[in-house]
């Protein structure tokens, strides 16, 4: 179980905060699928019913949840983190980053193609490169002109292009600002029209 939470947290862009919601989600999981010991899983001895595994989600997952309530010009669903299923009640725990709370949704739209093809294999294959010396060839005493350090020319980044173009204020505008092009804001009372 502790291999399984492992690669979970190393998986999510989760903080080790979360290593509670990974635990209870592994126990949850790992009491519905079969082992080789016994023939039902632990839901079935306990509960006499075989468990629907169709609920189930990729932890640590991205997904869309609607929100409760929204404008119409706010976004009608916010992105979220999966972090586990609640016991009370038949949903998911999602996490919310930008407001920092964990919160309980009936349903949300999952990215799980896009997290699983973004992540890359945890293994490191790491090359060296043999180049074979041929035995003839003896080694110089000195370094030659060709094998000393060269030391690579640094390319500065080109300033940013700034427009050359005499900047004057409109006439229209000309008795609302003042010398250091500062505006000025006046306050009538009401429109007449």
């Amino acid at each position: 179980m502790l291999d399984m939470v492992r690669s979970m947290m190393s998986q999510a862009d989760l903080p080790i905060s979360f290593l509670g919601y990974a635990l209870e989600t592994a126990a949850f999981t790992l009491n519905r699928v079969p082992t080789k010991s016994v023939k039902k899983t632990p839901y079935e001895m306990w509960t006499g019913k075989h468990p629907g595994l169709s609920f189930l989600e990729v932890w640590g997952c991205e997904a869309y949840v609607k929100r409760l309530m929204s404008d119409k010009l706010t976004p009608k669903s916010d992105k979220c983190f999966f972090v586990g299923y609640p016991r009370e009640t038949k949903g998911y725990y999602f996490y919310n980053q930008a407001k920092g709370k964990v919160f309980v949704a009936r349903n949300g739209v999952f990215l799980e193609k896009e997290f699983l093809s973004k992540r890359v294999s945890g293994t490191k294959v790491q090359l060296e490169e043999i180049r074979d010396v041929p035995e003839t060839v003896s080694a110089p005493t000195e370094p030659s002109r060709d094998e000393q350090e060269v030391a690579e020319p640094v390319v500065e980044e080109p300033a940013p292009r700034r427009s050359v173009r005499a900047r004057h204020t409109p006439e229209k505008f000309t008795l609302l600002t003042t010398e250091q092009r500062d505006v000025l804001l006046l306050d009538y009372d009401e429109p007449k029209t």
